[in-house]
């Protein structure tokens, strides 16, 4: 008996240092090479709804200039020898982080105007904002364009081919409502020139409604499981037009996304992930949660989720992860929300009968859109003809950048060698403990993602993206993960 714990606990010991050494060996790398340069990108971080600009370009010369207009710019673009007051110069290497995401048209699917990455510096979110080096000044030369003559917003002067610099434009969320299944550019556009004022490339913010049907020609015979989808993690953890200004403690640690859930799928998001609480003396019974606490009325999310996908046809994985209030140990309140689920979407359910193994193209010739995903066996097995077993999650519970990291690249290489054809989603979001909650350690959730998601882009970005399945994020406007989701998507090919 002492010989054969003696074994196991060797064997248990070299596991564990094989693991230990397969982890540190597949760590994802920041300056890992961008797969897809060159990119020019506009995202919004979540902690002040500022413009942020980044960029990855190897033919980068001294004396480039990165401009941001909120127009198309049209014409020639001149440099004043005249000083000016009313534009701003950011230096790459400001290392603001916080995020965004923009996106595309409905009609036409450009790769051209795919744009994202990040430079990553600092390595902890306690790090003070202080000590970071934007740089500011009220005597520079500015960039003008059209006729007449119009001014920049701003005029970025990059250091390196590589860069995320947060300016002081704060973006206008309610552009983002106004986006529709036609909608292409809006908001904001980057421009890089020479010192010349010769233009390398242009990129605006951007919606990508029907980015799957763009696509359809080149992925409609893969499978969810061979694709990189776009999700957010709590997906409608959110208030109608909140400002970070009117932050409270419970707000801090309880909303993930500033986009309600129609703008997030107009924007490219096809994974959302949802929990589901009870309230049986409330009307409506049930709603969309974060943990324990409240957010919006599920029946809300499923008319928004159902309204877009009969406009775009697009096709969409509603995924019900957890039940954290008003559920109990048995299964009457889970077949009251599955009737529920059934009687607000029956008319655009995919049937179950098709499984996971079913291409795109199969599900769009059944002439309906919406995956409903279920996070209990037992209640899946007896609704077998309304619902599908869950995306596997992949949950790091991490609170800091470098053990989030570690954790996606130890997962990764967990998940090869899985030949299922059930999703996998990589949940690339820090999250805080009971203990940093109750000290507002980390400074919210909003400070987290800012933190975090630039990396999370670049990440995505290099070879690491070629592997993804599902990623989710907080904030998403703060990452370029749906950018590159459809870059890799536009690649992809039966195997």
């Amino acid at each position: 008996m002492l010989l054969q714990k003696w074994i196991i606990g060797v064997i248990v010991t070299l596991v564990n240092s094989a693991h230990a050494q397969l982890r540190d060996g597949y760590e994802l790398q920041d300056d890992a090479p961008d797969v897809f340069q060159p990119r020019l990108g506009l995202t919004v971080n979540a902690k002040h709804h500022r413009v942020e600009v980044s960029w990855y370009y190897l033919s980068h010369l001294e004396g480039d200039v990165i401009v941001v207009t909120n127009e198309e710019p049209t014409g020639t673009f001149l440099s004043k020898a005249v000083a000016s007051s009313s534009a701003s110069i950011f230096r790459e290497g400001s290392g603001f982080s916080d995020g965004g995401s923009g996106s595309g048209t409905g009609e036409t699917f450009d790769q051209s105007f795919l744009s994202v990455i990040p430079l990553s510096e600092q390595e902890s979110i306690l790090e003070n904002e202080n000590n970071r080096s934007r740089i500011t000044s009220s005597r520079i030369v500015n960039w003008q364009y059209s006729t007449p003559p119009t001014d920049v917003l701003i005029e970025l002067y990059p250091q390196d081919k590589q860069g995320w610099v947060t300016t002081e434009l704060i973006f206008d969320r309610s552009l983002s409502k106004m986006v529709n299944k036609h909608t292409s550019c809006y908001g904001y556009w980057a421009t890089i020139l020479r010192r010349t004022g010769q233009v390398l490339m242009t990129r605006c913010f951007r919606a990508f409604p029907t980015w799957m049907n763009d696509l359809r020609g080149k992925i409609e015979n893969l499978r969810f499981k061979d694709l990189f989808i776009p999700g957010t993690h709590d997906s409608a953890s959110y208030m109608d037009n909140f400002h970070p200004h009117n932050e409270t403690v419970v707000t801090k640690y309880s909303l993930t996304q500033d986009d309600d859930i129609r703008t997030q799928l107009m924007h490219g998001i096809r994974y959302l992930d949802i929990r589901v609480g009870y309230y049986r003396a409330s009307k409506p019974q049930f709603w969309a949660n974060h943990g324990i606490s409240r957010q919006r009325p599920l029946h809300e999310v499923l008319h928004l989720v159902r309204d877009f996908v009969l406009e775009t046809n697009e096709l969409v994985i509603i995924d019900i992860q957890e039940f954290p209030v008003g559920f109990g140990k048995s299964k009457d309140i889970h077949r009251v929300l599955v009737n529920f689920l059934h009687q607000e979407l029956q008319d655009v359910l995919v049937s179950p009968d098709v499984t996971w193994r079913a291409t795109l193209k199969q599900i769009w010739d059944t002439k309906k859109n919406v995956i409903l995903a279920y996070d209990k066996g037992s209640v899946v097995f007896e609704f077998g003809s309304i619902l599908f077993e869950s995306v596997e999650q992949k949950w790091p519970n991490k609170q800091n950048l470098a053990d989030l990291r570690r954790y996606l690249s130890f997962t990764r290489d967990q998940m090869q060698g899985i030949f299922g054809s059930r999703p996998i989603a990589e949940m690339a979001e820090l999250t805080p403990n009971a203990w940093g909650v109750i000290t507002d350690l980390y400074g919210g959730l909003r400070r987290m993602a800012d933190e975090v998601n630039r990396h999370v882009s670049r990440w995505y970005a290099s070879d690491f993206g070629a592997g993804a399945n599902v990623v989710a994020v907080d904030f998403y406007r703060g990452t370029t993960i749906i950018e590159t989701a459809l870059r890799w998507n536009s690649i992809k090919t039966i195997t």
